[in-house]
């Protein structure tokens, strides 16, 4: 008996250390609860990060563009992608790691391709926009009262000294050119002095993403809608608190604390 338990012990540790880190971090969110909608899955997800790290730039560590799986430190948008790669890979069919892997490809990259840095969806517009013509989103913020904004988003380009990976020059007219098709785009943004009267519309696990003041700049931040107390509040990857949190004022008061930022859109999970 002494002998099984041994063999059973060396074989599972074997098991256990051929699998990735993030893999088990995966394994470990699948085994939660199932919410009755992606969106209830993904708070319940997001949930289960608090307190761990905030670190920015963790998706440009290679130099080659490739997919980077990271389930131990976020920045906000990495973190929002991920729980939202992870809630829809857990109403799948087949919710398994490949699987979320596919989800998150498909939701970084521009028709879920990786074909250098210019194929990475820079701007959180564009990844509300491929997402939902994808069927995995719905930009609900026209809907809640959302305001039509005149917005040239051109950050990148007209910062080029800023990305190192732009000094290339086919890279760099790649990005101009999606930066250009994006422009077409139609942008709705609820005002910040009017968050706390759509806050009713908002669902617990919505897409908060928050707008900004900056020429050039679609979004400053991204995280997720949480109640508490009947007010809505964020959790995200805070640079601030330099990790996972949920704010502790509401989102309305959170957002009149920061002049960059100008109101917020609200895309849902489907």
């Amino acid at each position: 008996m002494k002998f099984y338990f041994t063999t059973l012990f060396v074989l599972t540790s074997k098991f256990l250390l051929a699998q990735s880190a993030d893999e088990l971090v995966f394994k470990q969110k699948m085994d939660l609860p199932k919410g009755e909608s992606t969106p209830q899955s993904a708070l319940t997800i997001a949930q289960s990060f608090i307190g761990q790290p905030y670190k920015a730039g963790t998706l440009d560590v290679a130099t080659k563009e490739q997919l980077v799986c990271n389930l131990k430190d976020f920045d906000c948008w990495t973190f929002v992608e991920t729980v939202s790669a992870m809630a829809i890979t857990k109403h799948s069919s087949k919710p398994g790691f490949a699987a979320f892997l596919h989800m998150l490809k498909k939701l970084r990259y521009r028709d879920g391709q990786i074909n250098g840095y210019a194929s990475r969806l820079h701007y959180f517009k564009e990844w509300a926009i491929r997402a939902e013509e994808n069927k995995l989103v719905q930009d609900m913020t026209e809907m809640i009262g959302g305001i039509s904004a005149e917005k040239q988003i051109n950050f990148m380009t007209s910062h080029r000294n800023l990305y190192p990976h732009l000094q290339n020059n086919e890279t760099f007219s790649t990005v101009q050119s999606h930066e250009n098709h994006l422009n077409k785009y139609d942008f709705y943004y609820v005002p910040k002095a009017n968050v706390r009267k759509v806050e009713s519309q908002i669902q617990d696990g919505d897409i908060i993403a928050i707008t900004s003041n900056i020429e050039g700049l679609d979004f400053n931040h991204e995280g997720f809608a949480i109640r508490k107390n009947g007010r809505v509040h964020l959790l995200h990857a805070s640079q601030e608190m330099k990790k996972i949190v949920i704010s502790t004022e509401p989102l309305a008061d959170y957002l009149n604390r920061f002049k960059k930022h100008s109101g917020i859109a609200v895309v849902r999970l489907l």
